[in-house]
């Protein structure tokens, strides 16, 4: 910031000035300043569709989501054809509660360099309609393991819908729990993808092998069963961990005393551009382990050793570490394992995911109120989570000191807050 100030004080700002601007006061957790200097910049120039899109993203971050919705079309229309962009509308969309509007356009997800596959040999994509002479449905594997989990609890009102047999295409990490939780469907194993650019995936085989008459995208199954807010369940909870393996970790965790066992992720172990915007950083954490009695364990699973080493510098409360099981990998033993907490803190990862896909109550540290949020307050996908927003003006240190005091309430009323 102070080399731009630099500059300012030399010639008169330019676009690029402001534009560069904006990305400083973004890094700052100021948005509503960011917000202002990418406005000048295109009061300058006004056809900038990605000055308007870096807007839109502001704008939802603190909370403006009308305004993003119409920054993102301004982007569209200057450059229509840039798939990008044409998310970036999809997101704001949904992230403004027009559900659907942003899902009926939601396949552009599809068409991002990052994101697309050409899946060979599937049949004809499913309408929504009842089975036909018998044939499958299959659920095509798609978004990371955290949205895997959120739109499997599309299943149940999809096996009804269809009436007929259902193949969902899984992680196989995941496919022991789905095939427990959901009776009657049958789970295969994500079909390989080649290393080309882009990746193709040839489904012939397993189309032939069980009858698949029609396919549809797992992230399309809330377009046919969630389509308003008012179509989400009340209930919490729809993957059914093991009840061994639950029993094995409850017995664990009251073994090492009478507190109530917490779990704790800090990030996703997926690094990416800004990850700092949308995760906190570990000493952030550092202050729930001082603001309540509980049992802290750890449920990040590639907590390093420098990680681990700083926690034990900077608090008395020293993260418990369960062994013997491989968290990244051993996911239907994790679900068991989260099922026997009494709560779980986390960001937006695929720990709080599980959380609330096995009713495991939960605190859930956002940096908005993103597209998943379909312009709810909370998540509406997981009623037992109580969800807290970063604004984009705010801290995670900020956020977290306003979490006590709901990890105290609900730690008194056995995990829930209400």
């Amino acid at each position: 910031m102070s080399a731009l100030q630099a500059v300012a004080k030399t010639s008169a700002p330019t676009p690029e000035y402001y534009f560069q601007e904006a990305r400083a006061f973004f890094d700052a957790f100021k948005a509503s300043q960011a917000i202002i200097s990418y406005r000048k910049s295109l009061l300058m120039t006004p056809a900038a569709p990605q000055a308007l899109n870096n807007l839109r993203l502001l704008e939802q971050s603190i909370g403006r989501m009308p305004d993003g919705v119409k920054s993102a079309t301004r982007a569209c229309v200057l450059e229509p054809g840039n798939t990008a962009l044409q998310h970036g509308l999809t997101d704001a969309l949904l992230s403004a509660g027009e559900i659907e509007h942003g899902q009926a356009r939601n396949f552009w997800r599809h068409l991002k360099p990052e994101i697309l596959i050409i899946r060979q040999g599937l049949p004809e994509e499913w309408n929504g309609g009842p089975c036909r002479d018998g044939q499958s449905l299959l659920i095509c594997h798609e978004q990371g393991i955290g949205d895997e989990i959120r739109f499997a609890s599309c299943i149940p009102d999809i096996q009804k819908r269809f009436g007929g047999p259902v193949i969902l295409e899984s992680d196989k990490r995941l496919a022991t729990l789905f095939a427990r939780s959901f009776p009657g469907l049958t789970v295969v194993e994500k079909v390989q993808r080649s290393d080309s650019n882009p990746p193709t995936a040839q489904y012939r085989p397993l189309v032939e092998e069980h009858g698949i008459g029609r396919y549809i995208m797992l992230a399309d199954l809330q377009s046919f069963v969630r389509p308003s807010l008012e179509a989400f369940p009340r209930t919490a909870g729809y993957l059914t961990p093991d009840v061994t393996e639950t029993r094995h970790w409850k017995d664990h965790f009251r073994a090492t005393g009478k507190q109530p066992a917490v779990g704790l992720s800090w990030r996703s172990g997926m690094r990416r551009a800004g990850a700092r915007h949308n995760y906190p950083e570990l000493q952030d954490i550092v202050p729930f382990l001082k603001g309540a009695d509980f049992l802290p364990v750890c449920l990040q699973y590639d907590m390093s050793s420098s990680e681990r080493t700083a926690i034990q510098k900077a608090s008395t409360k020293q993260l418990y570490i369960p062994a013997g099981i491989d968290q990244r990998n051993e996911l239907d033993r994790v679900a068991a394992m989260i099922a026997a907490l009494d709560l779980v803190i986390s960001p937006n990862t695929s720990v709080l995911m599980i959380a609330g896909a096995v009713a495991t109550p939960s605190i859930g540290l956002h940096s908005e109120r993103g597209a998943t949020f379909l312009g709810a307050k909370t998540d509406p996908w997981f009623p037992e989570e109580c969800s807290l927003i970063k604004s984009g003006d705010g801290s995670w240190s900020a956020l977290i000191n306003e979490a006590i005091p709901y990890l105290t309430r609900m730690l008194s009323k056995g995990g829930r807050l209400k």
